[in-house]
């Protein structure tokens, strides 16, 4: 028996699966009728119910007529002619009585995902900010103990690649404080990020660095736009990965002599 998502002619909310059962049972307590649209797997498209005939008949089945019959005595008697309809159970009229239906359970479960992927976001995308920070900080570190010793703090601005690494460090605190007005900056970050890390990694010819720069950019993206628990997980699972390949790269000098030999005289040391 095949199982349907419905919704409403004026409501892109679907619901669902159904089978022919439970479409009977909501029929039965007036919460759909032949306008009601199913998803025609066929033809890839919402269809209303009362256009598929066999499905109609299973949903909405004729009432019980009556037919006046005479008996050999002369006498009339009426007899239905169709069968009726199960109706509604006591534990069906309980369930809905307690907001424990089909179509509520659908939703507290899709709440529930939401409210654990906003729960783990704030925090996850911190530690793939902070990773892609470490990866510019960290060749950068001889730098910035050279201007911190002699107090020349706006020589900083001729590293861009540093400048960089501070921001993803502040994007990072921000986020651990669960500022989450900082997920539209970080998505343009991320495309900036993601196309530079194409470009370094075509040029070094290293399709690894290519790569790792490619999934730590698309799971930062992808993180602050999803709102399903699975989808959060796994965003949050590429991101961390991507980029922690990459601060390990930094780490190990991988990276060395080339973001800090970036630089674009604006100040001058």
């Amino acid at each position: 028996m095949p199982d349907y998502y419905i919704r409403t002619p004026d409501n892109a909310d679907s619901r669902g699966p159904f089978d022919e059962t439970k479409l009977l049972t909501l029929a039965e307590a007036g919460q759909i009728d032949p306008n009601t649209l199913y998803f025609d797997e066929d033809k890839e498209e919402w269809v209303p119910i009362a256009l598929n005939e066999a499905l109609k008949q299973q949903v909405f089945p004729e009432t019980k007529k009556l037919e006046l019959k005479i008996d050999g005595n002369g006498e009339a008697s009426s007899a239905p002619t169709d069968d009726e309809p199960s109706g509604i159970n006591v534990e069906q009229l309980l369930a809905a009585a307690e907001g424990d239906t089909d179509d509520t359970k659908h939703s507290k479960a899709l709440k529930k995902s939401k409210d654990k992927a906003a729960s783990i976001a704030s925090a996850g995308i911190g530690l793939i900010m902070l990773a892609a920070a470490l990866t510019f900080l960290i060749p950068h570190m001889e730098v910035l103990d050279a201007n911190i010793s002699s107090a020349t703090y706006m020589s900083i601005l001729n590293y861009p690649f540093l400048l960089v690494g501070i921001f993803d460090f502040l994007m990072a605190a921000f986020l651990f404080l669960a500022v989450t007005e900082v997920y539209s900056v970080i998505r343009v970050r991320a495309m900036v990020g993601l196309g530079f890390g194409l470009y370094l990694g075509w040029a070094l010819g290293s399709p690894l660095l290519l790569g790792a720069w490619a999934l730590g950019s698309a799971g930062m993206f992808s993180a602050t736009l999803s709102n399903r628990y699975g989808t959060m997980v796994l965003s949050l699972a590429v991101g961390i990965a991507g980029n922690g390949y990459l601060a390990y790269l930094a780490l190990n000098g991988d990276l060395s002599g080339f973001f800090e030999a970036t630089t674009l005289n604006l100040i001058a040391e």
